[in-house]
């Protein structure tokens, strides 16, 4: 009888526990420590998560070779019916012009802009990603100009001191 209830209590415990991966994402998608970032206009979320090389690594091994900086980027609509197909047009293949990363004077518009298909009606879901450029250990803002929701220019701003707080995770 001692032996089951050993057995329980160390299930029980095992369950508490969380994997390194675990803690990594869950840092990241919280959003006080600012890699994900979230807006609410309206009805209308808007939310921007920095996929981070290390964010990435947990499923790409080869992500610290990459050329890019990456974001994924979602839009909330509640109460929305489905689109007209002209609108539909432009949030599947032309959303692309609507981003750009500002660093210092510069601005980025990016190379890869993909709309993920997530079967949530009224949610917009797109991969997108940046060149890196130089001076990529300066702070920066994600912009997003709005052609399709009614909720204006949008600024994310990513602090590098807020970066440099990611914890690393070991490569598998």
């Amino acid at each position: 009888m001692k032996l089951i209830w050993t057995g329980i209590f160390l299930m029980l415990m095992a369950c508490g526990h969380k994997s390194p991966q675990q803690l990594f994402a869950e840092y990241i998608n919280n959003p006080e420590n600012k890699i994900t970032q979230k807006i609410k206009i309206g009805n209308v979320t808007a939310t921007v998560k920095w996929m981070s090389a290390g964010y990435r690594r947990m499923i790409d091994s080869l992500a610290e070779l990459d050329e890019y900086n990456y974001f994924n980027i979602k839009f909330d609509k509640t109460g929305e019916n489905s689109p007209a197909k002209e609108r539909l047009m432009y949030l599947d293949f032309d959303m692309q012009n609507d981003f750009a990363i500002v660093k210092g004077k510069d601005s980025i518009l990016p190379s890869i802009c993909q709309r993920i298909q997530n079967g949530h009606s009224g949610s917009y879901e797109y991969m997108v990603a940046f060149e890196k450029t130089k001076n990529d250990k300066e702070d920066f803002t994600v912009v997003y100009k709005d052609k399709m929701f009614g909720i204006g220019t949008v600024a994310f701003v990513y602090r590098q001191a807020d970066i440099n707080k990611i914890p690393t995770l070991a490569a598998k």
